[in-house]
């Protein structure tokens, strides 16, 4: 019962609040947040202030972890439709073209943002393991958030809006070959051997590799068996080709949401268009607001989040990625104003920074006051970045540095 009355609550949150930022001419996903902090922590706080309980019981365990556990289905769910619907806004060719520029934005926008995060937070905790994992947390890149970002701009095809998803997508398969050395090194002190690492890898690419060349030819043949279906029948079977492709990314070591992605990209070719607006209407309707409101219910206020610690990883963080992701688009040919879009746009977080902490906290690589700042960095970012994109994308376009798009 518990799981419907927070899932009604999320969607209310979202929904209400996703339509002030409408009217107020900001992105969605920035009240959709917000609308996810009032109804958690803001709510939780005033429950517990003024000992109101006019939900009963429900209003004692409207707490993250205990939501988490009734709900936590529903939120991979949510992550998987809204990345295998990203997936089909996306062509494989313009994503293979932009291949280059996204592997060298990737890569020093992971450099830059790690060493800033390992330096600060080992001169203050003197603990070389909290530093890794902080500066691991530091250098990933939301891709849900961006793409939806992307595409609420409509400028999910333009040069730079290519960047981002690429570099996003190669940054968090950083980010999980980062979180398994730190998890080695935690269990048995030693760093983890350069064939696990290797393999893990290797099987990155070969997932990425058949997902975009070998999946699409495949699924075209399959999916002429189909053809006579009617549209109701097609969307459950697009929806388990949408799962089938996380379970295969997890199985291998990526995250669930990279296989969703790519799976929506490989079968894109595949669906009439009638079929993809509806997959997207549910997607960007329902199951992403849904997450997005849980981004901001997660947050939790204490410890580490007061102290001074807590505004310098968000410093870190969003310099970090500003500059290193926007060095890197630069170098890799954008424009200045395209590069600074790309290092913006790359300060996005949500999703992998969350279980990404998660697994820390139960590893006890963490405690739960830094746990706290990190998600509460995550939140803060993921409302700033959007509003900021939007408005330097309006910004550069109005000057005529950047094209229609």
């Amino acid at each position: 019962m518990y799981s419907v009355v927070y899932l009604l609550l999320l969607l209310i949150a979202a929904i209400f609040f996703g339509k002030i930022a409408d009217r107020l001419k900001q992105p969605t996903i920035v009240g959709n947040i917000i609308g996810g902090i009032v109804f958690g922590p803001v709510l939780v706080a005033l429950f517990k202030v003024s000992g109101i309980s006019i939900l009963g019981e429900t209003a004692i365990n409207l707490h993250p972890e205990k939501v988490e556990e009734e709900i936590a289905f529903l939120m991979e769910l949510s992550i998987i439709m809204l990345m295998f619907a990203s997936g089909l806004e996306t062509r494989i060719k313009d994503f293979i073209a932009s291949f280059n520029t996204g592997i060298i934005t990737a890569g020093l926008g992971v450099i830059v943002p790690f060493g800033l995060g390992f330096l600060v937070s080992y001169l203050y905790f003197d603990d070389i393991v909290v530093a890794l994992y902080i500066g691991a947390a530091l250098s990933i890149t939301a891709v849900a958030l961006s793409v939806t970002t992307l595409i609420q701009m409509d400028a999910i095809q333009t040069r730079f809006g290519m960047t981002i998803i690429n570099a996003a997508i190669v940054d968090d398969i950083i980010g999980i070959i980062l979180l398994s050395i730190i998890l080695s090194i935690s269990r048995t002190g030693e760093l983890p051997g350069i064939l696990d690492v290797g393999g893990t890898i290797l099987l990155a690419v070969t997932f990425v590799a058949v997902a975009l060349f070998l999946m699409p030819r495949v699924l075209k043949r399959m999916w002429s068996y189909f053809r006579e279906a009617r549209v109701a029948e097609k969307i459950p079977l697009t929806v388990l080709m949408a799962a089938l492709f996380a379970v295969i990314a997890h199985v291998m070591g990526l995250h669930l949401m990279i296989g969703a992605f790519l799976g929506g990209m490989a079968i894109r070719g595949s669906l009439s268009k009638r079929t993809k607006e509806s997959i997207e209407r549910w997607s960007f309707g329902f199951f992403g607001p849904l997450f997005f409101a849980w981004v901001g219910f997660s947050i939790t206020f204490s410890g580490a989040v007061v102290s001074v610690f807590m505004p310098i990883i968000l410093i870190m963080a969003f310099v970090g990625k500003l500059f290193g992701s926007g060095l890197g688009a630069k170098i890799s040919g954008l424009s200045w104003p395209e590069s600074t879009l790309v290092g913006v746009g790359m300060n996005g977080k949500a999703a992998v920074e969350l279980i990404l902490a998660a697994v820390a906290l139960k590893a006890g690589i963490i405690d739960r006051d830094l746990y706290s700042a990190v998600v509460l960095m995550a939140a803060i970012l993921a409302l700033t970045t959007p509003v900021l994109l939007k408005t330097l994308h309006r910004k550069f376009q109005n000057k005529g540095w950047i094209g229609d798009g």
